[in-house]
């Protein structure tokens, strides 16, 4: 029985020795930490986090830098196309206006040699 009360004692040392306190105040937690505590980053998770940002930054440089080059192809083509169409059409609004003008002039000079 003695045998018995060493080891409770024992126990019960190892207890009170790895305990909290009660806490003395409604915000005192006794060095329990809780929801709204702030705790630091590991210094391995701000490692990985720097990491994440450094392969972040190259794989943001490398698509942008295909999708520009990709981006002003396309324009390219499709305004090669279209540009042409324009001018095409320019110079045909362009003759029909010169054929009327020089039209006009003609009938103008005949109308007016025909008065003299």
């Amino acid at each position: 029985m003695a045998e018995d009360k060493d080891v409770f004692s024992r126990a019960e040392a190892l207890l009170r020795r790895n305990s909290v306190g009660a806490p003395g105040t409604g915000s005192d937690t006794g060095g329990v930490p809780v929801l709204t505590d702030l705790v630091g980053e590991p210094p391995e998770a701000q490692l990985t986090t720097d990491i994440a940002r450094d392969v972040f930054a190259r794989v943001l440089a490398q698509v942008e830098g295909k999708l520009a080059n990709e981006l002003e192809r396309r324009v390219a083509e499709q305004l090669v196309g279209q540009v042409h169409s324009a001018i095409v059409g320019a110079i045909a609004d362009m003759r029909q206006e010169l054929a009327n003008v020089i039209a006009e002039a003609v009938a103008d000079a005949l109308q007016r040699r025909n008065v003299k």
